[in-house]
């Protein structure tokens, strides 16, 4: 009689292959069902989700976002949020409990993805393993924000979306990052990454279509609403554009420091739905905050360009979405713990010989956000000087990885094994 062992070495490794994925995704509904309902691990103190029912019992209403309320959330956004209304009726606790199942899909659905990106690149069980066994560690790492925020949903669609791109179904790769815009802007940063691969490829037609599949596809999901309410749906894209310094970005850091250990004067206030710093030097570093991150990326995508040498790049195009997604987070005058989820899926799939410095340097960072965030986040509100290095270190070492993988990118990697 065979063993269990046996059994499973018996099957092609196609089957093995969903079938360690199907494991990782057994492991996600045990951290949704069992960790995260452990008040000490899954505090959820701080959370969006009445803010996400709220919206969405309006809409339940009858009322038309942007026209008849005002949101700082895209459209696809607001469908995330309207699904688990349907589901859950009129109370907020079932709400809740369908909106982590929600979430819980979308990181079941990047466990798949990461199935096939990792095959793709390494053709081996182990490293698939190694693969998810990481990502799984880095959602324990950042905590029970990855269920309480919809997040998890916009790094799906950039995962969906790379994967659509190495496995030459451009098309769909260009489309998903049209859906991104409208879900979180943020995907729309990979767009030049797929334009520096067409052009190494020669792909002339590709270099016209792709965005224009994009803008087709954020057009179809934007256009009633453009219609309907123009000036609404305007001001849910320029909202994060007036936002202040917020508390935590790696720009505030300076200022908190000078704060709390010199006398440097500084007020904490409430606005944009965010704690946000206030001094003499805060509009400054605001206005600086966009030339900034527009310079490191186009630092990242000339970097790209470079570092593919002879071939098309396509090897390094997980490793350059992380750094560029990582800038976007680490330059921008908004530094939300939950925007580090959209560089999970991403960080697992970067190669090279620094991969596992990659990885241990990324959980750091995370580590370091939970416990800024949420059990140590009053403490920071109120100038707490620990807590005020504490985040300090976290967001200088998220500076140095950005530029620790963008620089130690090794040349010319292969497509796939």
């Amino acid at each position: 009689m065979q063993q269990p062992t046996e059994k499973i070495k018996a099957l092609s490794p196609n089957r093995q292959r969903w079938l360690i994925a199907g494991a990782f995704m057994l492991a996600q509904a045990f951290i949704w069902l069992v960790l995260f309902r452990n008040s000490r691990y899954g505090d959820k103190s701080i959370t969006d989700v009445p803010i996400y029912y709220s919206y969405a019992s309006r809409i339940a209403r009858g009322m038309l976002p942007y026209r008849d309320f005002a949101s700082e959330y895209p459209p696809v956004a607001m469908l995330l949020f309207s699904l688990p209304r349907i589901f859950s009726g009129l109370g907020y606790p079932a709400f809740n409990t369908w909106f982590e199942a929600e979430m819980c899909l979308f990181s079941c659905g990047n466990v798949a993805l990461l199935a096939v990106a990792a095959w793709k690149q390494w053709g081996n069980l182990m490293k698939l393993a190694g693969a998810l066994g990481a990502y799984t560690l880095f959602i324990l790492a950042i905590g029970s924000i990855v269920e309480s925020r919809f997040d998890l949903a916009a790094a799906f669609v950039i995962l969906a979306s790379l994967v659509c791109f190495i496995t030459d179904r451009y098309v769909w790769a260009w489309l998903l990052l049209g859906v991104g815009l409208m879900t979180k802007v943020v995907p729309v940063l990979i767009a030049p990454f797929y334009l520096v691969i067409h052009l190494r490829r020669r792909e002339w037609t590709d270099l016209w279509l792709g965005p224009a599949l994009l803008l087709f596809a954020a057009g179809v999901i934007a256009l009633p609403l453009l219609l309907l309410a123009p000036v609404g749906l305007a001001d849910a894209f320029l909202y994060h554009v007036e936002r202040p310094l917020q508390l935590e970005s790696s720009w505030s850091s300076p200022l908190l420091l000078a704060a709390r250990f010199g006398n440097y004067p500084l007020r904490i206030l409430n606005s944009y739905g965010s704690h946000n710093v206030f001094s003499s030097l805060s509009s400054a570093f605001a206005s600086l905050t966009t030339p900034v991150t527009l310079l490191l990326l186009a630092a990242a995508y000339l970097f790209f360009f470079r570092r593919s040498g002879a071939g098309d790049g396509s090897g390094q195009l997980f490793r350059f979405a992380f750094v560029a997604i990582g800038v976007f987070v680490f330059a921008g005058k908004v530094f939300s713990p939950q925007f580090l989820i959209w560089l999970l899926p991403l960080a697992v799939l970067v190669r090279g010989p620094d991969r596992r410095l990659v990885l241990f340097l990324f959980g750091a960072v995370l580590v370091l956000t939970q416990v800024e965030f949420p059990f140590n986040y009053w403490r920071l509100y109120s100038l707490n000087g620990i807590m005020i290095v504490e985040v300090a270190v976290r967001n200088a070492l998220l500076g140095a990885l950005l530029l620790l993988t963008a620089v130690r990118s090794p040349k010319n990697l292969p497509d796939s094994v």
